[in-house]
C-alpha cells in the first residue's frame, strides 16, 4: 500500500528532522563542555619547626587538619589535587609562615617537611616523594629524614650497622628494607660521631613502612628544642 505525503506532511516531517538534529548537536556540545574528573594524590606533614608551638596546614587556601599540628607531631595523609596546588603553613595565630606551589601527580604520595632556621625565625617546607610499595615478606621499610638545622649530616645506626650514612639536612633518604623485628636505633652526627637521639626497642612490623626523623637542635640549653627522634608510620 502506498502512503502519499501531502505538502503539509512533508514540511512537518522536515521540521521534525531538523529539530531532532539540533537537539543531538546540542547534546554533543554539552558533552564537550563536561569538566574532566579531578585527580588526586596524597600528602602527609612532618612538623620539625620548633619556632612555633603548633601549625595549621592549608591546601589551596583551605585548612585540612582537624586539630593543631604540634612541634614534632605529624599529620597523616590527606588528599591533594594533582597538578601544582599551593600549600601553606600558618601558626595558630593565623600568621603565614611558608607558602608555595608544589607539583603533584595522580595516585602519588608525598610528605611535606616543615623546618626552621637555628634561631627559629625563618620557616621552610620541603616536598619529598614517598614510595609506599610493600616490602618483601617478613620485612619492613624504613627511611631517615633530617630536620635538625645545626647538624650537617646524620647516620642511622643499629648495633654496628649503619643503616643510612651522611643524610643531608632538609632531605629524606630512600627507603630501605629491614628485618621486621624489635630494633634499637641511634641517630648519630656523621662528623662528630656523637649520638643525638636513641630509639629503644622500636617494634618493626611485617609489611609496615616507617620514617625516622630528627628535629630540634644539637646545641641548645632549651630542653624543648633539644634534638629528638620521632617516628611516622607511613603505611
Amino acid at each position: 500500500m502506498k502512503v502519499l505525503l501531502t505538502k503539509t506532511s512533508k514540511l512537518f516531517f522536515l521540521a521534525t528532522m531538523m529539530l531532532s538534529l539540533a537537539a543531538t548537536t546540542g547534546c554533543d556540545k554539552d558533552d564537550d563542555n563536561t569538566p574532566p574528573a579531578k585527580k588526586y594524590g596524597k600528602i602527609a606533614v612532618l612538623n620539625g619547626a620548633f619556632g612555633v608551638d603548633s601549625i595549621n596546614f592549608f591546601i589551596e587556601n583551605k585548612k585540612v587538619n582537624a586539630k593543631l599540628i604540634g612541634y614534632s607531631d605529624s599529620l597523616n595523609y590527606v588528599e591533594i589535587l594533582a597538578g601544582e596546588p599551593s600549600v601553606e603553613i600558618k601558626g595558630k595565630d593565623d600568621k603565614s609562615l611558608s607558602k608555595k606551589s608544589i607539583k603533584t601527580s595522580e595516585s602519588s604520595n608525598y610528605s611535606l617537611l616543615v623546618t626552621n632556621s637555628t634561631d627559629g625565625k625563618t620557616f621552610e617546607t620541603i616536598q619529598v616523594t614517598d614510595d609506599l610499595t610493600a616490602p618483601a615478606e617478613n620485612k619492613a621499610k624504613i627511611r631517615l629524614v633530617h630536620l635538625s638545622p645545626d647538624v650537617n649530616k646524620l647516620n642511622l645506626e643499629t648495633g654496628d650497622t649503619k643503616v643510612f650514612e651522611n643524610a643531608a639536612y632538609k632531605a629524606a633518604t630512600t627507603y630501605k628494607e629491614i628485618n621486621a623485628q624489635k630494633t634499637t636505633f641511634k641517630i648519630v652526627d656523621s662528623e662528630s660521631k656523637a649520638t643525638l637521639a636513641t630509639i629503644t626497642d622500636l617494634e618493626l612490623s611485617k609489611g609496615k613502612i616507617y620514617t625516622v626523623w630528627l628535629s630540634g637542635l644539637k646545641e641548645t640549653a632549651d630542653d624543648k628544642k633539644k634534638a629528638q627522634a620521632n617516628i611516622f608510620v607511613n603505611k
